[in-house]
């Protein structure tokens, strides 16, 4: 059996609204492979006309984009998708005065199992997760002052999620034209590890202004498929107020019969927006041959003082009998005499180059 990805999207008008202004991005099998899949959800900016057609616009823009094009890194395909979108919906609020201020914001993942990464690219309060080890690893960045806050543990979640300028964000799809580099960096851009047993999560404000992650963790953590579990993330959302347009979209890693204990690793050191705390066993590992070497070694140590010692008997009894011998004084006091002299002989100008280069060096003072 192999491994399998398996994805899903819903989305629901909620309880309080009359029309949903939300969109997904849910696309199996991407450039004809079973390894791959795009996923995301999409937020049309309530307010104003046209958020609805904004996020149509960016789901139909980023899912042909990527269906045309299939030749180059992964993230930069979809970096370049979201440009596009982007300046589709700015050239159409150009175009059409009623639809001045349409625009949206995004979260959307292009996962490969076979190179076990997500690519990430995001706008707006939109947000993206991945469920690992029972802990929610936050993977996008919030666009707004009370999401910056809170990823940067300035408020807490309860706080942010009932902060009065919650629904405040600093970018949407569609506010200016996007250059092809991007070069003023509006984009969020980034990939993940995706690793077998993990869960990816994308969705709009409507589910995370409502349901905490403690809840979102049960809910993804219990035994149900991948479908009833996007089903209870919205029940959940619904029965907190449902006071926004809902939608969640899921892909689970299925393993098959890879072994846990033979899961492959990351091989770079990711720090998520919101760190999880994670208890890791250290494992000791039994004495090696390699240890043993060692031991034995310690007793070379005297065994080579007893051969040395005997090695040079005359100059050890000297030692120990205190037999130092008896040197001529006159050639002891000739050499002492040449010393003085040699000393003497240093110029005085060499002393005076040496003091005035010292003084010359800068001062270094500890802060």
């Amino acid at each position: 059996m192999t491994a399998v990805l398996e994805i899903v999207a819903l989305s629901d008008v909620g309880k309080m609204r009359n029309k949903n202004e939300d969109n997904f991005i849910l696309k199996k099998k991407l450039w004809d492979k079973d390894s791959v899949a795009l996923i995301g959800a999409i937020d049309g900016v309530g307010g104003y006309v046209g958020g609805a057609e904004a996020a149509l616009l960016t789901k139909q823009t980023v899912e042909n984009y990527l269906n045309n094009f299939k030749f180059g890194a992964p993230l930069q395909l979809l970096k370049q998708a979201f440009i596009e979108a982007n300046n589709t919906i700015y050239q159409k609020r150009l175009s059409d005065e009623n639809l001045s201020r349409m625009s949206c914001v995004a979260s959307v993942g292009l996962i490969d199992i076979d190179k076990e990464r997500i690519y990430i690219v995001h706008v707006g309060d939109s947000r993206g997760y991945v469920f690992r080890n029972n802990q929610l690893l936050k993977i996008t960045k919030d666009h707004s002052t009370v999401g910056m806050k809170e990823d940067s543990g300035y408020l807490t979640e309860e706080e942010a999620m009932h902060h009065p300028r919650r629904n405040e964000i600093s970018k949407m799809l569609g506010e200016g034209f996007i250059d092809a580099d991007d070069s003023e960096q509006f984009l969020q851009v980034a990939e993940h590890s995706f690793l077998p047993y993990d869960i990816a999560l994308f969705c709009s404000d409507g589910l995370t202004d409502l349901v905490n992650q403690f809840h979102i963790i049960q809910i993804l953590n219990s035994d149900n498929g991948l479908e009833e579990k996007a089903k209870l993330l919205i029940d959940k959302a619904n029965e907190f107020g449902g006071k926004d347009n809902i939608t969640v979209a899921l892909a689970a890693f299925d393993a098959g019969l890879i072994i846990k204990s033979n899961i492959k690793t990351s091989s770079s050191i990711e720090i998520p927006v919101q760190q999880a705390t994670e208890t890791k066993e250290i494992l000791i590992p039994k004495s090696t041959n390699i240890e043993k070497k060692k031991n034995w070694i310690w007793w070379l140590i005297p065994a080579a003082f007893i051969v040395g010692y005997f090695a040079n008997w005359n100059g050890s009894k000297r030692i120990f009998l205190n037999e130092l011998p008896v040197q001529n004084l006159d050639t002891m006091q000739q050499k002492l005499d040449s010393n003085v002299i040699k000393q003497d002989s240093i110029p005085d100008t060499l002393f005076n180059t040496t003091d005035t280069i010292q003084s010359q060096l800068p001062i270094t003072t500890r802060p």
